[in-house]
């Protein structure tokens, strides 16, 4: 493959530092050279931008290919259909900056396969299976029968992995390394889009918490735990969990024991908002908005908590619609920065969260990934304007003058392109 050189006025790294008048150099799908243009070597090719930095990390959202904000309409939907529909969703999310996207429960560890043999444009995906749940747990259809859902998740029809005990969820998680999953998500807590638990209480017990992490790291694979309640944040945490994701009922006492157990929080903050704004747009069930009301200014609370303990955070918006319908989709990712940075952090960490921060998410499988360093994966964002300066740059399309996935270019907005 040909080198190619790209000089910018500034050249943001994904660590929180940047580079004035600097350069990065590609060959072989990897970045050979960033720093200061007076050193670069030269390339087969060269390019300019204004701004350069990686490409984004999504670190919490879901391909499900149902185009309402229900979770049980994926019972009523052939699962071709879903996949299909899904294959818009993974286009956008790569022209929208996206790279790199943690798919926490869904049809990604299949889409996976369709990106890298070529047959549709996307991001890497490193997919979780399906959601480990207990039995009436978030992950459960509460509403149908048991033996349904215990059939549908046998046959990869739903989202979910229901799992009762220890032996229970060694199982679970086997079944979504045989599927190959490259992180594990089960729920640590009730949530918002299930209708009979309630997200402060635990799920799962302790054992079954250690059991999960235990056969996942066993697989070198890292754990996300959906957790809203302080008790299943706290029985998560001990059992050695990657990430927290949402994090509601955080606080000061769970935010440094996160800091001590080098935890990652996703918070999610996106979703949260879009929900209650678009509930009608949406079709929001009735109980799903009145839990959503009910934790909407707790959950701002809690990261503006973590932000000020110093946790490590990472961009999710837990998207887990599909289609283009303006409100709720893949490709408005971003907009979970500009929510970070109006919780007190700095445009700098929030760009950080979104990428050098979501490869630390996999865990031990954390790929080099989201820094423009020698070694690391060559996955670019060539920008009109500096996030540096105005967050919001990332969440206008016409700002993205090129994607570079793997060493080339793979999205270019003309409207965006200088003569």
């Amino acid at each position: 493959m040909p080198s190619t050189r790209i000089d910018a006025d500034i050249v943001i790294v994904g660590d929180g530092s940047h580079i004035k008048n600097g350069s990065v150099v590609l060959e072989n799908n990897k970045i050979i050279y960033a720093g200061e243009q007076e050193h670069a070597p030269s390339a087969d090719k060269d390019l300019f931008s204004p701004v350069v930095m990686p490409g984004l990390w999504e670190s919490h959202a879901h391909y499900t290919g149902i185009t309402k904000a229900n979770i049980s309409s994926i019972s009523e939907t052939p699962q071709p259909v879903l996949i299909a529909r899904a294959t818009w969703d993974v286009r956008e999310t790569l022209a929208s900056g996206i790279t790199s996207v943690r798919e926490v429960g869904g049809f990604g560890v299949y889409l996976k396969t369709a990106v890298e043999e070529g047959f549709i444009p996307g991001p890497r995906i490193y997919g979780a299976g399906s959601v480990i749940s207990q039995t009436g747990g978030h992950g459960d259809f509460h509403t149908m029968p048991l033996d349904i859902v215990n059939l549908m998740n046998d046959r990869s029809m739903g989202l979910g992995e229901l799992a009762d005990g220890v032996a229970e969820c060694y199982r679970a998680v086997r079944k979504q390394l045989r599927k190959g999953a490259e992180i594990i998500k089960y729920c640590a807590s009730g949530g918002v889009m299930s209708i009979v638990d309630h997200p402060i209480h635990q799920q799962f017990s302790p054992e079954e918490h250690r059991a999960i992490v235990e056969e996942a790291l066993r697989a070198e694979l890292g754990v996300a735990a959906h957790c809203h309640g302080a008790p299943g944040i706290r029985a998560a945490l001990e059992a050695g969990v990657t990430t927290i994701d949402h994090g509601t009922f955080l606080d000061e006492d769970l935010a440094e024991l996160m800091v001590e157990k080098n935890a990652i929080l996703v918070p999610t903050l996106y979703v949260v908002r879009r929900l209650i704004q678009f509930s009608k747009e949406l079709e929001l069930p009735d109980y799903a908005l009145v839990k959503a009301k009910a934790i909407e200014e707790r959950h701002k609370e809690a990261v503006k908590i973590a932000i000020k303990t110093g946790v490590t955070i990472a961009m999710g918006t837990d998207i887990f619609a599909s289609g283009p319908n303006g409100i709720f989709q893949w490709g408005q990712n971003a907009f979970e920065l500009v929510y970070l940075v109006e919780s007190g952090m700095s445009n700098s960490d929030a760009i950080v969260s979104a990428t050098g921060n979501g490869p630390l998410t996999l865990g031990p499988h954390a790929p080099k990934s989201g820094v423009l360093k020698e070694g690391y994966d060559a996955d670019l964002l060539l920008l009109e304007k500096n996030p540096l300066d105005d967050i919001t740059v990332l969440t206008e399309r016409s700002n993205i003058k090129s994607v570079i996935r793997n060493g080339q270019i793979v999205v270019e907005h003309p409207a965006s392109q200088t003569p």
